[in-house]
């Protein structure tokens, strides 16, 4: 053994050494959620031929490289189940907030308003003539009538602070991808210089936006063979190398925020996937769906009570006018409905069929009657203020058919988005099986390396006693 010896020794070494740096920097990133387990892979030197016995000698160990130990399929899967997560996730929590709205779990909602405003009909049907009850007539008109301005009032807050933040999510979107974009000239410029070299924290980010990307938007993504990664939305380019194209926006007449491809100004639609979906469909589906069943309810009832008023007279033998007002339109009726400021005057309000007769209260009885009376039919969101073909339900069927389709939308993405969770956790569980980092795996690997240098050591100082011994100690004897 000579000085080649020596040299294998020392890249034996280097290697063990190199080896345990990654140990320590795996120790170091142990509670990094986003870090990526790091491995030395050691590969053999190429052999020599020896000069004096014509026969191939080993010349040591390097290091090819330093592995990311990651499942690109896991990867994958898991981000074409977190785009459906973030679908679910955030319209649930939008339609928990609609059914805040409409308040009907703690009986306090439009349902008693309206029980409350029917009973007072009836209870003026028996007294026509009395003032006090007409006053409580008059009264639950106009808590009915508040009722549902503040239904539609919070509806369209919440629209609003929908499209809020959905420009917040397009900015995050954009963020990302021009930081992913900065990522892939990082890692090319850093892999470009060796090719040995791997810049795999910058990959870790890099992989930890993109899980962050689909959860918003349903990308996928790619690497290239410059370690570049190429991100897709519905096969148009969003990131490819340095070159970004972000998310556009643009606002239509009422303001509300739509996205377009930046370079082709096509708007976007999402077909159901991804966070910022879910606040889109949220937004344009359904709230306006709720808002407009609020309208239709309104309106019937409105247009309904107002015929029946209009043919009454009240206790002066005048003729009767509109019980309510601003409501010659669905769309927005429940917003704008109001009780007419007339009928302040209790005595203006009309119920008697005969002018002149105080004790008559038969158009109280018909307005009461119109609870029971079948004036609604289906719900067609597709077209939601055309006649319906089939009137099958009265007042009360029609609201409880607006809040029980309320609760099983809600119901049914909250589900999804349980399942699509329980899902996303188990292939999370697989991917950290393979990619988190073990302290048990990592001492194991720091002793192994340790005995290695510390055996490699043993070898030079071997060999250096050896050196030692022909240079200064041979030719000594017989001096």
């Amino acid at each position: 053994m000579g000085f080649g010896g020596l040299y294998i020794s020392i890249t034996g070494l280097m290697a063990s050494r190199q080896s345990l740096d990654t140990v320590s920097h795996n120790i170091s990133n142990s509670n990094n959620k986003n870090y990526v387990r790091q491995s030395a892979i050691h590969s053999n030197n190429s052999y020599t031929n020896s000069f004096d016995t014509n026969q191939q000698v080993g010349t040591g160990v390097n290091i090819s490289q330093i592995r990311q130990i990651r499942d690109e399929f896991l990867d994958l899967k898991l981000r074409n189940e977190i785009s459906s997560f973030g679908y679910h996730h955030a319209k649930s929590q939008i339609l928990e907030e609609i059914e805040g709205v409409f308040n009907e779990i703690t009986n306090s909602g439009l349902q008693k308003v309206m029980d409350d405003f029917w009973n007072t009909w009836n209870e003026l049907y028996k007294e026509p003539e009395s003032l006090t009850v007409r006053g409580l007539v008059h009264e639950s008109s106009v808590a009915f009538a508040e009722t549902v301005n503040h239904l539609s009032t919070q509806l369209d807050n919440i629209k609003v602070n929908l499209n809020k933040e959905i420009l917040i999510k397009v900015e995050e979107t954009n963020n990302l991808l021009n930081r992913i974009g900065e990522l892939n000239q990082s890692i090319k410029l850093v892999e470009g210089q060796n090719t040995k070299v791997r810049a795999n924290d910058y990959r870790d980010e890099r992989n930890a936006l993109l899980d962050r990307l689909s959860e918003l938007i349903p990308v996928t993504a790619y690497e290239n063979t410059f370690g570049e990664t190429i991100v897709h939305l519905q096969g148009k380019e969003l990131v490819s190398g340095t070159f970004i194209s972000s998310i556009d926006i643009k606002n239509d007449e009422e303001g509300l925020a739509h996205i377009y491809y930046n370079n082709t100004n096509d708007e976007i639609d999402l077909n159901g996937s991804g966070e910022l979906g879910g606040f889109i469909d949220a937004r344009d589906k359904s709230i306006d769906d709720y808002t407009n069943r609020l309208d239709i309810l309104v309106y019937n009832i409105a247009n309904e009570i107002n015929q029946l008023h209009r043919n009454g007279y009240d206790l002066e033998g005048n003729e009767g006018g509109d019980f309510f007002i601003a409501v010659d339109d669905i769309q927005g009726a429940a917003a704008n409905i109001r009780v007419n400021p007339d009928l302040a005057n209790f005595n203006k309000i009309a119920v008697s069929t005969e002018q002149g007769v105080i004790g008559n209260g038969d158009i109280a009885k018909a307005i009461y009657g119109l609870r029971s009376d079948r004036i609604y039919g289906e719900y067609n969101p597709t077209k939601p203020f055309d006649e319906p073909t089939k009137l099958d339900m009265n007042v009360d069927d029609y609201y409880r058919d607006l809040v029980l389709a309320l609760g099983i939308e809600r119901e049914a993405s909250r589900t999804i988005a349980n399942n699509q969770d329980f899902l996303i956790k188990y292939i999370d569980e697989k991917r950290k099986g393979i990619s988190a980092v073990s302290l048990d795996e990592e001492m194991a690997d720091m002793i192994k390396f340790q005995h290695s240098y510390t055996a490699n050591s043993r070898v030079i100082n071997a060999i250096d006693e050896m050196i030692e011994t022909v240079v200064n100690r041979v030719g000594l004897v017989g001096r």
